[in-house]
């Protein structure tokens, strides 16, 4: 009797949870690729970054979302409408990450959304490398975070060192619905590589600079050139929102801004694995941040979510 083969399954899988707490670094380990940066800083994501997973007989496509927050102008409102629409409205699952302790009493209004959650829940506990497995502290948080939304399942595991990692993928591929592929086996993102470029260059930002800079600019590839035999041309501009921001980053005698583009180029090689040369300029783009036209050019803003 011949054997039926097993069906194909297709999903979206939403990463989602406060600042900080590994969900770029969860979607690395997950795919066991470099997509998504990561910084010890928080809110360090802004868009939606889409891996795909292929595997056999599965393609599973993960959703890096912006930590939540508090919107306080029209970029971070938009990075908010990209929180709801991968959770809520796109998922087949959806993964909350949380800390192994019980968050602050005031950042536990941000997990009301996800008690009318339509999608299956799973609660991930990370970083599991600093709490310890037997922590009685994350024990506490899974069962608050339990019997406060519909939990599916629970996990502990830690995304940087990898463990409980791979049990927690092979969850997540046999979860997935019955359903054709998405996109090209192989396809590991719907990003172009001029995305990436900016957000190598920003994760160098957050790397070297402190305090407001990293959140005051916002970086636009102006031109991405492959030509033949030559390395990759890239002009890249870094948008900051104040005059006095400028100076910071070019630094005295424009070392900063030097330091910056070979740090950002090198890392940016590594990326695309191929020579570039990359230069930077920066510009003042006062209060970027609630300029609908900037950031709709930039990619931050659809029209739709006003």
């Amino acid at each position: 009797m011949t054997r039926e083969p097993a069906p194909f399954r297709a999903g979206f899988v939403a990463i989602t949870g406060l600042p900080n707490v590994g969900k770029s670094t969860l979607l690395n380990a997950l795919l066991g690729a470099r997509l998504s940066i990561v910084s010890p800083k928080p809110q360090t994501t802004r868009n939606n970054i889409m891996g795909i997973l292929n595997t056999a007989g599965h393609q599973t496509v993960f959703v890096d979302t912006p930590g939540m927050l508090t919107p306080r102008n029209l970029f971070e409102k938009s990075m908010s409408g990209a929180i709801k629409r991968a959770a809520a409205e796109e998922s087949d699952l959806a993964l909350l990450l949380v800390e192994p302790r019980v968050p602050p009493a005031d950042k536990m209004e941000f997990f009301e959304k996800f008690k009318f959650i339509s999608a299956p829940l799973y609660l991930v506990v990370n970083k599991m490398d600093l709490a310890g497995k037997d922590s009685a502290e994350a024990a506490k948080t899974a069962e608050l975070f339990s019997a406060m939304l519909p939990v599916k399942k629970t996990f502990f595991l830690s995304a940087l060192g990898g463990a409980g990692v791979k049990e927690l993928r092979e969850d997540i591929l046999s979860a997935m619905p019955e359903h054709p592929s998405y996109y090209p086996e192989d396809q590991i993102t719907d990003r172009w590589e001029r995305f990436f470029a900016a957000e190598v260059i920003r994760e160098q930002i957050f790397n070297l600079f402190s305090e407001e800079i990293p959140y005051a600019s916002a970086v636009e590839i102006e031109v991405f050139r492959e030509t033949e035999g030559m390395p990759d041309y890239v002009l890249a501009a870094i948008h900051v929102a104040r005059p006095t921001q400028k100076p910071i980053i070019i630094g005295k005698g424009g070392r900063q801004i030097r330091i910056l583009r070979e740090k950002a180029q090198t890392a940016l090689e590594k990326f695309l694995c191929r020579p570039v040369k990359l230069e930077l300029q920066v510009k003042v783009t006062p209060d970027w941040q609630n300029n609908p036209q900037f950031l709709q050019d930039i990619g931050f803003y659809e029209k739709k979510q006003r």
